[in-house]
Parts: structure tokens; sequence; C-alpha cells
């Protein structure tokens, strides 16, 4: 029977298996036992790779211990850094034949009458190698580096210098790995992602690559990818917001962001596991790696997405939000300012917050007679489309500000930001911070996230449509979202006419606020 010792085989690779005493484990960052890729499927290979590491690991623990100072392989890598600095020095210095001969009777003498530890007499060996390999050098003769130099050089189980044990070729390392498959997934503008989502990817494989200290692929092992699950499970949610995030390591986010009363829900850690997974995934795909991805069946159970779900505002709330009519023609132009029109026209048409704010003067035309909004280059394909602008709008005067702005832009103050650099980056936070004042917020208590954002009016438009018996097609296609089935969205690419369109969006009501109506500020067309 083959002996295994030390052994364990995961799909095809042979791994190296070693059990850490209890007493030690704190020096091996509290593992009970050390699990390295051999990098090898051959067993024969891997019975004699196991040796040099059975008799690192166990010097390493007599060190914890107290029973030795230094592995034979750290001396020996000590040993090997003298032996070169000495050379350099005999080259820099010109030394000839006869100083090498004084250093090396020097050497000999510390060596034969002196109580040297293991270090000290792998350095002194390690110069009088180097002097000796001078000496060759002066008479034109090559020296061959030692591959020893101290007391305990010869493995005692494999009878081989320590040396010779060498360390694994380096692989493929994971923030490099990282990295390349970051740009080539951006490589194509038709199927790159958002820079937001880039950004979130390169948070994900920051936090990781810092808490794993830097890791080869082949160091990724199941249970390391749980553990890491399990450590940043109990961060704040909003841990990643700080503008200071990237330039904290591991142990400062965790110290000022862990423990968390709730923690990231299994949604954001399953996209963590499977951002981490893509890597591996495309590691494999391009020959940088060969084993199991330690990721694959780490996801945890979700709930059910529509009872913690984002809600519509309700009619109390829309009229809280919407109090404050738009100005036809502000003094001094603003983000507040500007907010008012957006809401309205939200509260209006059900378009999203970056449609609205994106808009120039050229994309609001007539059509058929019909003011609409022309939108292009929306989110998808579906987005693409004509939204007639709600006569309660004209009441406002939206068409009278039309006509007085200047330049391109429908709203000018807006300036880009964030990582896509929307121009609705900036007035969605002062969106956000308009509604708390004003209290409208839905707290989940399952993981205190709010249920209403700026996207709630949209989800009212589309409450108040579905309420008035509107056919789901023709809603669809007001607000931008896929016909159903193929009668529809094959048989009839072009869809609705702009009257019917205007027909759907005269159905959206919100009698709270047009018992109001009296005193809007109604605009000349």
């Amino acid at each position: 029977m083959a002996d295994t010792t030390y052994l364990k085989k995961r799909r095809q690779t042979w791994y190296f298996v070693m059990k850490i005493p209890s007493d030690v484990r704190h020096a091996f960052e509290g593992k009970s036992e050390v699990v390295k890729s051999l990098g090898t499927r051959d067993l024969t290979k891997a019975q004699s790779a196991r040796w040099a590491l059975v008799s690192e690991y166990k010097a390493r623990i007599d060190v914890v211990r107290g029973h030795r100072e230094l592995t034979p392989a750290e001396i020996e890598e000590m040993a090997g850094q003298e032996f070169d600095k000495a050379l350099k020095e005999m080259q820099e210095y010109g030394q000839d034949q006869n100083t090498c001969d004084v250093l090396i009777g020097y050497e000999i003498d510390r060596i034969e009458t002196r109580r040297l530890s293991d270090l000290e007499y792998a350095l002194s060996f390690a110069r009088i190698k180097a002097a000796n390999g001078r000496r060759a050098a002066l008479n034109g003769k090559p020296f061959e580096r030692p591959l020893t130099f101290g007391r305990s050089g010869i493995d005692p189980l494999t009878l081989l210098p320590v040396t010779v044990a060498k360390k694994k070729a380096k692989g493929a390392s994971f923030r490099d790995v990282a990295t390349r498959y970051l740009e080539e997934i951006q490589r194509d503008s038709a199927a790159r992602i958002t820079a937001q989502t880039q950004g979130q990817y390169e948070a994900v494989f920051r936090l990781f690559d810092q808490w794993a200290g830097s890791p080869e692929l082949d160091d990724i092992d199941r249970a390391k990818a749980s553990k890491f699950l399990t450590l940043v499970s109990s961060l704040d949610p909003h841990w990643g917001r700080s503008s200071k995030t990237k330039e904290r390591t591991f142990s400062e986010i965790m110290d000022l962001y862990g423990n968390h009363e709730v923690g990231l829900s299994n949604r954001t850690i399953n996209r963590f596991s499977m951002a981490l997974g893509l890597v591996w995934k495309w590691a494999k795909r391009v020959g940088e790696f060969n084993g199991e991805n330690p990721w694959e069946g780490q996801q945890r159970r979700e709930g059910e997405r529509r009872k913690v779900g984002k809600l519509p505002f309700t009619s109390d709330e829309l009229s809280l939000l919407l109090r404050d009519k738009p100005e036809v023609a502000p003094e001094k132009p603003s983000y507040e300012t500007t907010l008012r029109w957006v809401c309205w026209i939200a509260a209006y048409s059900g378009m999203r917050l970056n449609e609205i704010c994106n808009r120039t003067i050229a994309e609001i035309k007539q059509k058929d007679g019909v003011w609409c909004f022309d939108i292009t280059n929306a989110k998808t394909e579906a987005g693409d489309r004509l939204v007639p602008i709600h006569s309660r709008l004209i009441e406002l005067g939206f068409i009278d500000y039309l006509k007085r702005q200047k330049g391109d832009w429908l709203f000018p103050v807006l300036k880009p930001g964030g990582p896509d650099q929307k121009r609705s980056w900036y007035l969605s936070k002062t969106f956000t911070t308009y509604r708390r004042k004003l209290g409208v917020t839905h707290l989940n208590p399952d993981n205190k996230t709010d249920r209403v954002d700026f996207h709630s009016f949209r989800r009212s438009v589309i409450q108040v449509l579905e309420r008035a018996r509107l056919p789901q097609t023709e809603v669809a296609q007001v607000v931008g979202h896929e016909k159903a089935g193929i009668t529809f969205g094959t048989y009839n690419p072009d869809g609705l006419e702009v009257g019917t369109l205007r027909d759907v969006i005269e159905s959206i009501h919100y009698p709270a606020l047009e018992s109001n109506a009296s005193g809007s500020n109604v605009a000349a067309e």
C-alpha cells in the first residue's frame, strides 16, 4: 500500500498536510493543521517533496517552543545572504589572495576555539566559502556555490542538503490575477462592467488580499474561503463608503466596522463570493490555476426579496416630498431648485433619476403636437423611448422653464460624479438628505436598510398605473421595461403611437396633490 503519510489528494493534486500541536497554534494563525499544495499529480514526486516541509514545520514548532532560535532553513537562508555579501565586499575592496588566506585563517580559528551557535557557525562557514570562491576567481577557475553552510545542513530524512528542498516555484498571485482579470473584462467597451461595479469588485479583492496576506491562488482552499466570508459577514453594511477605506488594512477595517449588530446580508456575502470566484474561474480558463475553485458552493441562503423589497411612496409621503412647487425662473439655480423639478418629473413620468438628469435641451421635443422627453442611451435597449410630458408638469411651467435655459443641458447646475461620472450622483445625495429631513423613511427591522429611495417615485407611478387597470405592455413602454412575450415585443418593435403613450402618462393622478392645483405656477407654453 502506498505511503501517504503527511499527504492528501484533492481532485487530482497532492497536498502536504500536517497537524499543528495545540500549544503552538497561536503562532500558526490558530490553525489546527497546515495544508499546502505540492503542485503535482505524481505520488512519487509528492512523497519526495513532503519531507522538506516536514522538516521545516517541525523546526518552526521547535522555535515556538523555545527549543531552538532558528530553523535550519532560516539559518541556511541567512548564511547564503552572508556568502553573497562577503563576495561583493571582496570585489568592491579588491581583496587579493593573501587577504583571503588571512580571512580564512581567522574564521577557522573561530570555529575551532569557540563555542559557536548554529547560526554563528553557518555565518563563519559562509565567509570561508566566499574567500575560497574569491581565490578561485583570482586564479581563473570556476567555483561551485555551496549547497549548505550550517552544522545541520543535511536533512536526516531525505539525506539531502536542506537547501536542495527548494521552495515551490512561485505561483500566480491573487492580486496579479485579479488585476489582469479586471483588465480583460474591461477591454471590450460593449461588454465591460460599470465603473461602480468595478469599484465594488476592487474593494472586495483588496479586502481579501489584505486578510490572506497577498496569497497565491493555490494557497486558498475551501476552508480559508469560508473563514473569510464568515469574518466579513460581521461588517457594517456601510463599511466601504468612507473615502479612507482604500488606505486601511483589513485589521483596521475590522476594528472600525466589525462586529456590527446587523452585519452584511447574505446577498452581499454572496456577491463577495461570486466576485472572488470569478478570479479563480478566469485563472483556470487561461491556464494559471488547475485546482478546485474554493468559492464554488459557498453561497448562503438569501431571504425572499419580496418581503424586504423597496416600496413606493405613500400618498402622504408624496405630498411631503412635492410640497414645494418648482420655480420656472429661479433667481439663483442650485441643486435644491433643480431637485424640485426632478422630483416632480419623476412623480409624473416614472423616469429613472439618471434619465432625468442626463437630458439635454435638444431631447425635449414635440412629436405629433405632443411634448416628449426623448430618452436615448438608457440603461437598457427598452429604456430608449419617448415619454410624453404630463399636463401637470406643463401647468407648473416646465416648457417655460425649458425655453429659459441656455447651453446644452436641461439642468446645467448638475456636475458629474461617482465611479461612472453620472450627472445624478450628487443630486441623489441631495435628495436622500432632503427625504430624511422630512422623515420619509421605512427602515427594515432586520437589516436597518431604508426601503424607500428616489426610485420609489418610479414605483409609485407603476402602482398608480396598475390600479388604473392599464395593460402591462402599455405601462412597460412608458417606463422603459421590456414588453412581455414575443407577440408585441417581436412583431411590433416600434410600439405604441405617441398619442397613446400620452394617454398612459395622463393616467397618473395623485388626488392629494391635485387638490392643491390652484396654487401651482402656470406656465405660458
